[in-house]
């Protein structure tokens, strides 16, 4: 029995809020980074990291 491809990726592990997860995996899935008919969070944030995805704010960060 052949194994799973290995993929050349990094796990991230993030502390965020009650719901964040799904929220993300839908804006993911919106923008068409899927995986397993799910929004792929991962896929996303390489968007992001290689400038393929642009954020912008939509109000000014308060701490």
């Amino acid at each position: 029995m052949a194994g799973r491809r290995k993929l050349d990726r990094t796990n991230l592990h993030a502390r965020v809020g009650e719901g964040t997860a799904e929220k993300l995996k839908e804006i993911a899935k919106g923008f068409g980074y899927v995986y397993d008919d799910e929004g792929s969070t991962g896929k996303m944030l390489d968007a992001i990291a290689e400038g393929k995805l642009i954020l912008i704010p939509t109000k000014n960060p308060t701490n």
